[in-house]
């Protein structure tokens, strides 16, 4: 009855059909009948409600009974067996609660995320191979890229040398994480890694380069894909991501000139931006992490508020850590990094000891980055502009002494964590664990 629908509908085919022969009164009853299937049988077989349960079935193929007379044109009805409802134990429950209060309560992507998102936003690297040389006794080159025979297999062993040998690649990761290429057979690098398979491959984002950016450097064995299914669906992954690089793919020729090649993971390095973060992640790590959802436009943001808001960052500065270093404006404030749980805010302001710069008159300055967390994990780009905006606006409110008990209102300051100084690094995730905020 809720749903629009007579009782009698449900026990009478022949009843339902002859009450609804006003065309109006059967589009609405109808309809009406299809959301009342589709929510209440799935509810009941899904919440296991005692007596409704067990004649989900017979509901459902009554109910396409009486409904024969009132579908409109394509659409058809049919009585199928649903699913056991999925029962989760009490102890489950609350392990999922817990999960999702530390998942809140974190204030920073882990280090397997952050690596995961910087390989994942980059399309491109630098790929290092050993180049194998042969030197006489003066060290001048003679030979290289190997032994091109077995004869010269011996004196390769005896007197050949490998140096570093970088090349820019494109890739892209696979579902385990492991980074796919495409290479010429006859390319410089190609023929290295015949020799040895031992690679490294160098990612930075390029909207973030130099000192100021991070950086990430997989090392691993790289194997030739010859698998025929896993071929074919790199193939396919590789000309959806590069549409301009689809021709040889779909050459026939193909395995002449080119192959496909992936880099078996053993060991990930991590470097933050100005290096407040280094360390060594884990391949498992890596490979289980997923991307920060704001990856893909975060970058843009941070340009977009580093250049227009440095007077909304003047007084970021001063309502959050004014107080506690005692001035009342920074040097070259800006944002460093963000994702969906806060940003990385870094600035710079005059020394309380009064020491001068070397070599200039002018008074030295400290260096400060701290990690500011959101309110509210941001998932889009509407929800990150929204949470910073919420976030200067709380800054300008607190610097104009309004007082939140005026709004009604009881607010806790905002997560913060003291990332760097200009004489200690501070790491707060050494371990690889994320960072969590517990109550006071």
């Amino acid at each position: 009855e809720g749903f629009g629908l007579p009782p009698v509908a449900l026990e009478d085919a022949t009843k339902a059909r002859a009450m609804v022969r006003s065309s109006t009164y059967a589009r609405t009853c109808s309809w009406s009948a299809v959301l009342g299937v589709a929510f209440v049988v799935p509810l009941c077989a899904a919440f296991s409600i005692p007596g409704l349960s067990g004649i989900s079935t017979k509901v459902a193929a009554r109910n396409g009974m009486a409904l024969g007379g009132l579908q409109p044109a394509g659409l058809t009805f049919s009585a199928r067996c649903l699913r056991p409802s999925k029962c989760i134990s009490r102890s489950r429950a609350l392990q999922m609660s817990s999960e999702t209060e530390v998942e809140e309560r974190r204030l920073e992507l882990t280090l397997g995320e952050l690596c995961k998102t910087l390989v994942s936003v980059c399309t491109s690297g630098t790929l290092c191979t050993t180049l194998p040389v042969f030197e006489d006794a003066q060290g001048s080159v003679l030979e290289r890229f190997g032994p091109e025979s077995q004869a010269n297999i011996e004196k390769w062993e005896r007197d050949g040398k490998e140096y570093p040998f970088g090349t820019l690649v494109t890739y892209l990761l696979n579902e385990k994480g492991e980074p796919y290429m495409l290479l010429a057979n006859n390319a410089a690098h190609t023929r290295n890694l015949q020799n040895n398979p031992k690679v490294a491959l160098y990612a930075q984002n390029p909207k973030s380069p130099g000192q100021a950016g991070a950086r990430v450097t997989l090392v691993g064995e790289i194997q030739k894909i010859t698998s025929p299914a896993e071929l074919k669906d790199c193939k396919e992954f590789y000309a959806d991501r590069f549409p301009e690089q689809a021709a040889p793919l779909e050459d026939e020729r193909f395995e002449r000139f080119f192959s496909m090649y992936k880099i078996q993971l053993k060991d990930i390095y991590y470097v933050s931006g100005f290096g407040v973060t280094t360390c060594w992640v884990a391949p498992l790590e890596f490979s289980k992490a997923e991307s920060d959802p704001l990856a893909a436009f975060s970058q843009d943001l941070v340009d977009e508020w580093n250049e227009s808001r440095q007077d909304d960052y003047q007084s970021l500065a001063q309502a959050f850590f004014g107080e506690d270093l005692g001035v009342e404006s920074v040097d070259s404030p800006r944002i460093t990094f963000m994702d969906r749980f806060g940003f990385d805010f870094r600035f710079r302001f005059p020394r309380k000891d009064g020491q001068k710069s070397s070599g200039s008159d002018k008074q030295a300055l400290d260096i400060r980055e701290y990690r500011v967390g959101f309110r509210q994990q941001a998932m889009s780009r509407e929800e990150a502009q929204s949470s910073m905006f919420k976030m200067l606006q709380e800054a300008w409110e607190k610097n104009h002494g309004f007082d939140d008990d005026e709004w009604g209102e009881s607010r806790s300051p905002p997560f913060i964590l003291k990332r760097a100084t200009d004489k200690k690094i501070e790491d707060p995730v050494a371990a690889g664990r994320p960072t969590t905020v517990r109550p006071a």
